[in-house]
């Protein structure tokens, strides 16, 4: 397989879904973090796993895992940017001032609309990182096992 085809079934899978991860993400992250970190997988695996099937088409498991490898590195960053708009988006109609109350009475210390504000940016930026791990991860691994031959 050569590598113009690779990038290029890479590019165009990877492109699909990560702005199909990316409303994904978004509407998922309107609930929470950890919702956005849980769908990061799942959107990964499919990625992976469709960029794996329609680049490589073949019996290398290797060559399946760098197919995923590739279109993760493509849908990952759009991704990533949709939950991370769509938690913005919830904690902005929470209001600052409720986030420091909600911190406040969570922590014991007394803490302000801005530093609550940087604290939720702080765990925003937190969630974006696990969010492109798990997603390149299972991205990859999804490609690797899409293209492994049965063995039955």
């Amino acid at each position: 397989m050569g590598h113009g085809k690779l990038w290029r079934e890479a590019a165009r899978a990877g492109v699909r879904w990560g702005i199909t991860g990316g409303v994904v993400g978004f509407a998922v992250s309107l609930l929470g973090a950890l919702a956005g970190i849980i769908a990061a997988g799942f959107v990964g695996v499919f990625c992976g796993r469709r960029v794996a099937r329609s680049a490589v088409g073949g019996d290398h498991p290797s060559e399946g895992a760098a197919a995923g490898l590739a279109g993760g590195a493509v849908a990952m960053p759009l991704f990533v940017v949709g939950s991370a708009a769509g938690a913005l988006v919830s904690a902005s109609s929470l209001g600052s001032r409720r986030i420091a109350a909600t911190l406040s009475d969570a922590t014991g210390m007394e803490l302000g609309p801005g530093e609550a504000w940087q604290i939720f940016l702080l765990s925003v930026a937190l969630a974006a990182f696990f969010e492109a791990v798990i997603f390149m991860v299972s991205s990859c691994i999804a490609g690797a096992m899409a293209c492994r031959k049965d063995r039955s």
